[in-house]
């Protein structure tokens, strides 16, 4: 006779594959969390908010963490769906017989399949088969996801019930979808299940797209690119397509839903309007992973408006850079302009738009802006004042130098004034590094280390020193020997591109001898082998 727990109908031997602690026990789930992370009034969630209770076992063989939705984002938009049958189906037998016999091992065995699996390849055709089977209990169904979706710590079983409860057109679900969705890693899903369940689905996905600034903003505009809402369509134009991921994914829709041509002609000195304008044609022109200014069959007519009326307007640092990003588009020379011209860029237009660009582009107050923006505090203001200085070809190094000395374990100041190094400052710089970096520690030995992370903030500032090197041949000797002897790989390969430049010879053999016979990289070690040997390196 087989004997059965009393409370919950297992036998014996599958009570024994149950943990002492049912993962939907564990508190707080990440519905909770959530929760405790949001500030009425406030936009998404307070910093502490986007990291979620399964971070660590998500990203514990990882050298490089996903962003929040990142992987579901490039899954969605650049690959197909599962190409596994034989996923679904487990997924779907584990689930119906969960749904009929609703005991703790079933559901555990469910929840620890969906932990394992991407659910987003799946999702989709996993639906479609529930969609079609008659005899699926749906209560138990529901009150399945609902837990899934509420009571768990992992983030995939919350999406898999997230997207089951999508199914069921209960209007109370909507506040879950618009918490749970402040997450990027969960609004793909939420933004599915409203418009599945919310009575104005529009409303509803534009309230929530207010709520996130990353993926999770790029799967709700895509969902809005038909809509004939105008106040929606104004957020489109203004802001809707700012997002911490790419521009250049959501330029099109947000120009072309939010009829930039259109409000560019009604408009008089709108400055905000101006400014969105500005960042949408130069995100279509770069292009990228959606459509661009290519397919916007109203780009010409947008340029030359959007041109007439910055001449008229006070300018910013940021309109500089969005007409020279339009000056050289209407240059290049290898573009076809004959299939252009099909959607307005005659010779003659081009013409016309050039002289403006070049017009507004020559106007002696930027030189002054341009020097303002050097001596600023914020970065952000810096960074622009730098980009335009070096159309302007004027000079830099000073700021760069001043900025370096206030931050000295900041990369990107590295990168930044090394970009700007010449001969006769190359030694200033090769002093400073020697006296900031304590290259004992970041030469501590080769190894396979990411150099990511606060611990690896000096391997970054010698990565983008040892970069530039390759322009100064025979110089840099004591940080190319510390990057040899680096643990992050990056380090390694640097200090061997700028060895390749030497003309002495014998020198870098006798760098490169210390370190060949235990450098852990087969490939690494080959292009030492070649140096040594007197042989060049591949391109």
């Amino acid at each position: 006779m087989v004997a059965f727990d009393q409370n919950s109908g297992e036998k014996d031997d599958d009570a024994r594959e149950l943990p002492e602690t049912l993962p939907w026990d564990v508190r707080p789930s990440i519905y909770d969390h959530l929760c405790l992370h949001i500030v009425s009034g406030q936009p998404g969630l307070v910093e502490a908010g986007y990291q979620l209770p399964d971070e660590e076992r998500v990203n514990e063989d990882l050298e490089l963490r996903w962003a929040a939705g990142a992987l579901d984002g490039v899954m969605t938009h650049h690959t197909g769906g599962s190409d596994s049958d034989e996923r679904v189906e487990k997924t779907i037998w584990l689930l119906l017989t969960c749904c009929e016999e609703p005991t703790a091992i079933n559901k555990y065995r469910l929840y620890q399949h969906i932990v394992e699996e991407h659910i987003v390849a799946l999702i989709d055709a996993v639906i479609t088969r529930l969609l079609n089977e008659p005899q699926l209990k749906h209560d138990r169904l529901y009150e399945l996801a609902h837990s899934f979706a509420t009571e768990t710590t992992d983030r995939e079983t919350v999406k898999f019930g997230i997207a089951l409860l999508g199914l069921y057109q209960v209007e109370e679900n909507s506040e879950l979808f618009h918490i749970l969705g402040r997450h990027d890693e969960f609004t793909l899903f939420c933004a599915v299940a409203l418009t599945n369940v919310a009575d104005d689905s529009e409303q509803a996905l534009w309230e929530l797209a207010q709520n996130v600034f990353g993926w999770g903003r790029i799967h709700i505009v895509e969902r809005l690119a038909e809509t004939e809402n105008e106040e929606i369509r104004d957020w489109l134009l203004r802001e809707g397509f700012h997002n911490s991921v790419l521009t250049e994914y959501l330029a099109y829709i947000c120009a072309h839903t939010g009829g930039l041509l259109t409000a560019l002609h009604n408009s008089t000195q709108d400055r905000e309007l101006l400014t969105a304008a500005g960042e949408l044609i130069e995100a279509l022109i770069n292009g990228g992973p959606a459509e661009d200014m290519d397919d916007y069959d109203d780009g010409a007519a947008v340029v030359e408006l959007y041109l007439q009326q910055i001449e008229e307007a006070p300018v910013t640092l940021d309109d500089f850079l969005h007409i020279r990003a339009i000056q050289l588009y209407l240059s290049n020379q290898e573009a076809d302009w004959d299939v252009r011209s099909e959607r307005g860029w005659s010779r003659e237009c081009r013409q016309g738009l050039e002289v403006a660009c070049k017009r507004i582009l020559e106007r002696p107050e930027w030189e002054t802006r341009v020097r303002q923006g050097l001596e600023s505090e914020d970065d952000y203001e810096f960074f622009q004042a730098n980009q335009a200085a070096r159309v302007l070809k004027l000079p830099t190094w000073d700021y760069h130098w001043d900025r370096l000395q206030e931050q000295p374990d900041d990369a990107g100041r590295w990168f930044h004034l090394l970009l700007v190094c010449e001969e006769p400052q190359l030694t200033q710089v090769l002093d400073f590094a020697e006296q900031q970096l304590d290259l004992d520690r970041i030469a501590s030995g080769p190894g396979d280390a990411p150099g990511v992370g606060d611990d690896f903030k000096q391997h970054g500032c010698l990565d983008y020193i040892l970069q530039e090197l390759r322009r100064f041949p025979g110089q840099g000797k004591t940080l190319i020997e510390a990057g040899l002897k680096s643990p992050v790989i990056r380090n390694r390969k640097m200090a061997v591109a700028a060895l390749a430049t030497w003309r002495d010879a014998s020198q870098r053999c006798e760098l490169l001898k210390q370190v060949v016979e235990i450098e852990p990289d087969g490939h690494l070690q080959q292009q030492m082998q070649k140096l040594i040997d007197g042989q060049p390196l591949e391109e």
